[in-house]
This record gives structure tokens, sequence and C-alpha cells, in this order.
């Protein structure tokens, strides 16, 4: 596919996949069912603006299901070709929806990519019980040669630190015994789990969320490790894509806070509506620009900078 095909496969995911947006407001009926004008007043404004939203919900639901339906038809010619040669590893977060992961390792394959392993993260290595233990793990399993950040101390840094340094190609890449030891000191601990063989070494790290917003309750502490996660996996591996829903995206999310960041910004590239197939195509896009050494932001909230990369 030529340059400009490529640019026009982009825009025409960017109109179909992100032309629709809707919006519904049903905190006032929960919250204030009785009070004047409310829902349960007969023929009341408030119950037929409820009525209205729920029919431009269901609306906006039927067209965007009719926009995935096209793009599906067309998702092998607008990845084809673009990750020929690299190999991924897919790493799954505990929100993640497990058919969007399935997804995407179908059009890692239709890019002509391989996928090289999945790895469960799971939700014990996001509490903030666990940070010191995964330090020491990471501190006491790193393969030979390999180093971790002197600047960013958090345990999610060094956790994707660890397993880019086990997992990644290249000149240093680990060797399959201090791979195991890596893999197996985390997976020993149930911090990750495997679907399917135990992985091996890959070019490309795609990390695959869900749509939480914050984790409040621990400070961020877990969605704080997430975005730590995948810059340390970026800077241990050829590349690095972190792809979840619009929730992520909010200020406290994973992906809010990667795009905050000027530094992890500038490495990790993301994608905030991996739950529709114009996101994971941009997802597959994404993983071809990291390889070219590019990253971008990409979805559709407003703190992305486009639609889909070019």
């Amino acid at each position: 596919m030529s340059k400009n095909s490529k640019g026009s496969a982009g825009k025409v995911i960017a109109g179909l996949g992100f032309g629709i947006a809707a919006g519904t407001a049903l905190g006032f009926f929960a919250l204030a069912p009785n009070v004047p004008g409310g829902p349960v007043a007969k023929d009341s404004s408030a119950e037929q603006q409820l009525k209205d939203e729920q029919a431009a919900r269901e609306k906006a639901e039927g067209q965007s299901t009719a926009s995935d339906k096209v793009l599906g038809s067309v998702a092998g010619p607008a990845v084809r070709n673009l990750l020929r040669g690299s190999s991924v590893d897919l790493f799954v977060l505990p929100d993640a929806d497990q058919a969007h992961v399935d997804s995407l390792q179908r059009l890692v394959k239709m890019a002509g990519g391989e996928v090289h392993g999945v790895i469960e993260v799971t939700d014990k290595a996001l509490n903030a019980d666990s940070g010191d233990t995964l330090k020491s793990i990471a501190a006491n399993s790193l393969p030979a040669g390999a180093k971790l950040s002197e600047d960013n101390l958090d345990p999610g840094m060094h956790t994707g630190q660890l397993l880019g340094a086990a997992l990644g190609t290249g000149d240093e890449e680990a060797s399959e015994s201090d791979r195991g030891v890596a893999l197996g000191a985390l997976s020993n601990d149930d911090f990750i789990a495997y679907q399917g063989e135990a992985p091996t070494a890959a070019d490309l790290a795609l990390v695959v969320g869900g749509g939480t917003a914050d984790d409040e309750n621990n400070g961020n502490y877990g969605t704080k490790f997430v975005a730590d996660f995948a810059t340390g996996l970026d800077s241990r591996m050829k590349g690095a894509v972190l792809a979840a829903q619009a929730g992520s995206a909010e200020e406290n999310g994973a992906i809010g806070q990667v795009r905050s960041d000027r530094a992890a910004k500038e490495a990790v590239s993301t994608v905030d509506n991996v739950d529709t197939v114009a996101g994971r195509i941009a997802a597959i896009r994404s993983l071809s620009q990291q390889k070219d050494g590019k990253a971008g932001h990409y979805g559709a909230t407003a703190n992305a900078s486009d639609a889909t990369p070019e």
C-alpha cells in the first residue's frame, strides 16, 4: 500500500469510526425522581427529555454498530503489511475485554505480524500492597546487562522494564534462561499469567485495557502503575502501544496520565477506543508507527491528537 493510499485509508477510518457521538445526562432522573417536573410527572418536559435522550442513544448505538460492520469488512486492507516482519507480545490488563484482545490478535496477523505471547497482568500486580515485592523481583530477576530506571523508581516502571528486558528483541535480547527466570518470578507470585504458551521475545508491546478512569480507593495507584508499566515496556522494547477505552483517557486514567506526561507521551502511543473496530485498526497502525520510532495519540476523546494514524 502506498503512502497516499495509507493516508486515504486513515481518513476513511476516521470518518466512519468517529463521526458519531452521543451522550446522556441521566443523573437528574436517578437522584431526584419526585421533584416537580421529575420523571414521574405525567407529560413533564423532563420525562420527554429522558425519552429523547434514550432514543438518541439507541440511534447512536445502532449507527456505531453499523460503522463497525463496515469497518470490519475493510480491516484487513487497512492494516495489510504494516507489521510484516515484526512480532508482538500482548499484555492484557484486568479490565480488558477478551473479545477485543482476540480481535487484536487477528489484526496483528492480518497486518503480517506474529503474536509471540499473550500475558495477563493480574489484579494483584495493580494492588499497592504488591509494590515493594514487584520492585524486589525486578531488581533480582533482571536479565544479564539490563538496568532499571534510577529516575522513576515506581513499581509499574520497574515491572515494565523487567518484562521489556526479558521479552525484547535486538542486540541485548535476553537468553532463554534469563527470560525464564524473569517470567517465572512474576508468574510464581501470581503477578502475571499466560494465555496459551509462555511468551517469547518480540519486537513490540501492545498493552490492552478497558475503561477504568481511576483507582480512587488506592490513590490512583493502579492506573498510575499501568501508565508507568507501558512506559517501562517501551524503554526496553522497540515500541509500545497502550490501547483502552474512553474512560482510560480521563485525567486519572492510565491513558490520560500517559498523555499528560511529556516524556511518556513522546515514547508510548495510546488509543482510547479499542472497543470499536476503528480503534483496533488504529492500534495496529500505531504499532507500525512505533516500529519506526514514532509515537502518537489516537481516538475519540478530547485529548487525542487525531482519530487514527495516517
